[in-house]
């Protein structure tokens, strides 16, 4: 492992019209002791041409594996002090590892940290999450310029409460990695990584809610800008029991509980995409797996949108008068 050297894994599937530009972005960061390492996912197109043309690229090829097998086929060659993973659809601004790393420099206990993005199509899940009351008096709460520092405590809350950062918003400490990415997961796995890092062990972190990449959204990606009942089958259906399984063990009940109020949103609301659809045996179906995974916070949450639609009805009934 070579000191003060980041490592760059760019995983990619047949993305040789978008690739370049992440590839320019890395070279052209302001840090400049960094290895970039282009991981050629079974592309069909003429990915292995395009990065032939950059002077210092690694490539490597694998039978096409799924975005975590690539990110771990290039975690293999790895030299870095640090890590990186920047999605070949996204683009880093110029000091994007210079200013994390200068984060991860002045505090020694900090594993990892991730860097607010702006997206192409406007929405952003991480200013969006931000927003709420709650996680705003929880986890804002000691500034260090543009940054927010969280402790351990606060780390491993956050880490469960949500995914706050895609793989392209992180940069990692080598050392505090227990392992790779989890190749299990269709959608998760920088999620995954995440909770094996925090739940290890008391894993401080620190964040940036100023831009400093660009996250395309085109229609092909895994996550963003897919319809929501796609998303809900990968990541809440199939990933997130999978979290849960995995990490059972490290988590007390209250953690737990974090997990299961989660998944009763997803199917509440995937109950009322089926009621949209006319599909009433599927709706019944989903509200009762629902309440069998959180009777609690079903409830609640059938109470507050009953409260929403009484008003809403009493408003279209009695309009005020002027």
């Amino acid at each position: 492992m070579q000191a003060g050297l980041v490592s760059i894994i760019i995983p990619t599937y047949n993305r040789a019209h978008l690739l370049a530009d992440a590839i320019r972005s890395v070279l052209a960061q302001h840090y400049p002791h960094k290895q970039l390492i282009v991981v050629d996912d079974g592309s069909q197109d003429a990915t292995r041409q395009l990065v032939s043309g950059f002077a210092g690229v690694e490539y490597v090829y694998q039978p096409n594996q799924g975005q975590a097998a690539a990110r771990n086929a290039g975690l293999r060659q790895c030299r870095g002090e640090y890590v990186a993973s920047l999605d070949s659809d996204d683009i880093w601004e110029p000091d994007f590892l210079s200013s994390g790393l200068a984060q991860l420099r002045q505090r020694p206990d900090l594993g990892l940290v991730f860097l607010n993005w702006q997206a192409s199509h406007g929405h952003n899940a991480l200013e969006a999450f931000f927003q709420q009351k709650a996680a705003r008096r929880r986890y804002l709460t000691q500034a260090v310029g543009d940054w927010w520092h969280l402790t351990a405590a606060q780390s491993r809350r956050l880490m469960l409460e949500t995914c706050p950062a895609p793989s392209s918003a992180l940069l990692l400490r080598r050392s505090a990695m227990p392992g790779g990415w989890n190749e299990q997961m269709l959608i998760a796995d920088d999620w995954c990584l995440l909770l094996d890092i925090v739940l290890r062990q008391p894993t401080a972190v620190a964040f940036t809610l100023a831009p400093r990449w660009l996250k395309r959204v085109h229609g092909d990606n895994i996550y963003d800008g897919r319809h929501y009942v796609a998303v809900v089958q990968e990541l809440s259906f199939h990933d997130e029991p999978l979290l849960l399984q995995r990490h059972r063990a490290q988590l007390d009940l209250a953690e737990v509980l974090i997990f299961r109020h989660r998944q009763a949103e997803h199917y509440i609301n995937y109950a009322y995409e089926s009621y949209k659809h006319a599909e009433k045996t599927a709706m019944l179906r989903h509200m009762a797996t629902a309440f069998r995974m959180s009777p609690l916070a079903t409830g609640r949450r059938i109470v507050l949108e009953l409260a929403n639609y009484a008003k809403t009805r009493y408003a279209k009934s009695y309009p005020p008068t002027l």
